[in-house]
């Protein structure tokens, strides 16, 4: 009775080892495995959503969509804007930005030192 009780006594301290133990490894997982995940996807991407772009970029959404709102106030009240517009297209309510545009709208934006200010964008 003795040697049944230690063997239950020992096995539940194993399971409970065990149980620690996994929970401690899941734990010190990086938390930005599932990010790595997602970059991967986006990267064969041709079209990135408002999102991603934002991610890409490094700024809010919200900054995007004052970069856009800029780029276009720019073309309707000056006429033709002679730089490169921040590449995108709408499908529905949807905005997609082409990621090899973006990549070229980045270089021109910081080649003719941009300033953008909420909405508005000053040469």
């Amino acid at each position: 009775m003795k040697n049944q009780l230690s063997l239950l006594a020992a096995s539940l301290i194993l399971g409970l080892s065990i149980i620690t133990g996994c929970m401690i490894i899941s734990n010190d997982r990086p938390a930005g495995s599932g990010q790595a995940v997602e970059a991967q996807a986006t990267e064969n991407k041709l079209l990135l959503t408002l999102q991603e772009t934002a991610v890409l970029l490094g700024i809010s959404e919200d900054q995007v969509m004052n970069i856009m709102k800029a780029e276009n106030s720019l073309l309707s009240n000056d006429g033709p804007f002679g730089g490169t517009k921040i590449p995108y297209i709408k499908v529905d309510a949807q905005f997609l930005f082409n990621k090899a545009g973006l990549l070229e709208w980045i270089q021109a934006a910081t080649t003719e030192k941009r300033v953008y200010s909420g909405a508005k964008m000053f040469k």
